[in-house]
């Protein structure tokens, strides 16, 4: 084949996303993907897009049986679910929040959008590792499993969509690279496709629960899919020797609207739930997706985020290629941009949030939730990364409330504090090489502060 513009290694939401983009550019571009083609989307996940991801993307909105059904709502829970608190991601003006697809038939769209618009697409393609010239990444190699033919495949710059198996980041060799995700940083998952006896309620929200007792570090999500089918799991903390489905099979046995339900599929996975890499790019190479850390840390949901990691990287690419560099400098505006103005800074912001959930047990988040030391409006401000800010009066009410558990409300505030410093120090990621040394000093000692670790 003759030397690509583009190699897009996995053909998940942000490679196939990218390779459509890139393509568009002008860009010649070859996806690999290990799956057979008929496969690409075949993934275990929670399954939940919000609307405003697809529309920043510019791609159109799921429609038949790609289409679970519109989710105007997240309703989380505690242990008891006596009550619960409530975050919406509305739009003005939108039909809804976003909502809960059938991934397979949604992988199928954007694997064709991302061919019709030019980009090729090599399925079977098992790949072993990045080619490199020196310290530069220069294409890959791969195994097509169907021959078992080694092929190597150069370009001006590779992209690593793989998924959590990070298949290129975890062997390269550059001081800005983290090749391994810790253990206790990602959610290790199981989650069946049930078909109830009755229709999930309400039909129009999702629900997840904090419960130790079968999610521990995790939570439960049971999300609605249209008629009386649910995608229901649960993650938990991983390197903690958790087993989700037995955990999972513990649960379900629990509830009364799971008896009788009959099993449409099932399975288990894995996700990155931490802070942004330091790096998304290095010389040659870009990582996207699972494989760049664009997970949402308190939930996990990835393809929203993938999505708008591709939608941003597209004309950098471009430009750096162009340009005639693909250095670690040439590709840094992709870390500035989604970083300052995209997903980076939620991402960087939420995971202490994470940190601070994985912390609460049973019955302090119950009686958070009860006394409303949490409330519905301090979901929404933290879900946008922003931490908790409180009035005066509020603090105040707050405090009377949280007396009896008053070192958790000062944790809960230390803890607010310091995601509204992360979400500024994101907002003013360093544009050259040169700063980045200092503001990174100062990312870890927020974690020192909190006694978090890296």
């Amino acid at each position: 084949m003759t030397k690509q513009d583009l190699v897009v290694v996995g053909a998940g939401p942000a490679g196939a996303h990218l390779a459509y983009e890139a393509a568009k550019l002008d860009l010649r571009v070859l996806l690999l993907e290990r799956l057979p083609r008929d496969r690409v989307g075949d993934k275990v996940c929670g399954e939940g897009i919000a609307l405003h991801h697809l529309k920043n993307a510019g791609i159109p909105f799921p429609t038949g049986e790609e289409l679970g059904t519109l989710i105007n709502g997240i309703d989380i829970y505690p242990p008891s679910m006596e009550n619960y608190v409530t975050v919406s991601q509305r739009i003005e003006g939108e039909i809804c929040d976003g909502w809960t697809i059938d991934r397979l038939h949604f992988g199928q769209r954007l694997l064709k959008r991302a061919e019709d618009a030019g980009a090729k697409v090599t399925d079977h393609a098992h790949v072993i590792k990045p080619l490199l010239d020196k310290d530069t990444v220069v294409g890959v190699q791969y195994k097509d499993t169907t021959t078992d033919k080694i092929v190597k495949i150069t370009a001006k710059v590779t992209v690593d969509a793989s998924g959590m198996s990070a298949t290129l980041r975890r062997r390269i060799k550059h001081p800005l690279i983290e090749n391994k995700i810790a253990l206790q940083d990602q959610a290790v998952c199981y989650r069946e496709v049930l078909e109830l006896k009755q229709p999930p309620e309400p039909q129009d929200r999702c629900t997840i629960i904090m419960d130790e007792r079968y999610s521990p570090g995790g939570y439960i999500w049971i999300f609605p899919r249209g008629g009386t089918i649910a995608n229901v799991g649960l993650g938990t903390q991983g390197g903690k020797g958790h087993r989700p489905k037995v955990l999972y099979k513990k649960f379900i046995a629990s509830k009364p609207m799971f008896k009788g339900a009959k099993v449409i599929t099932g399975g288990g996975g894995a996700a990155p739930i931490r802070r942004p890499l330091w790096s998304y790019v290095a010389d040659g190479i870009v990582f996207i997706g699972d494989s760049g850390c664009h997970v949402n840390p308190i939930h996990g949901g990835g393809i929203g985020s993938a999505i708008e990691a591709a939608h941003v990287v597209a004309p950098i690419v471009k430009n750096a290629i162009e340009a005639g560099d693909v250095s670690t400098t040439g590709l840094w505006p992709f870390n500035v941009e989604y970083n300052r103005h995209h997903y980076g800074q939620k991402i960087a912001s939420l995971d202490l949030m994470r940190r601070l959930l994985q912390e609460v047990g049973n019955k302090e988040f119950e009686f958070v939730i009860n006394n409303r030391i949490i409330t519905t409006e301090d979901l929404l401000r933290a879900n946008a990364g922003e931490g908790i800010q409180l009035s005066a009066t509020d603090k105040a009410g707050r405090f009377i409330r949280g007396l009896r558990k008053l070192g958790l409300l000062r944790r809960i505030q230390k803890v607010s504090k310091a995601m509204g410093e992360m979400l500024r120090l994101y907002k003013d990621f360093p544009a050259s090489l040169e700063k980045f040394k200092a503001w990174k000093d100062e990312v870890e000692q927020i974690y020192h502060n909190l006694g978090y670790e890296l």
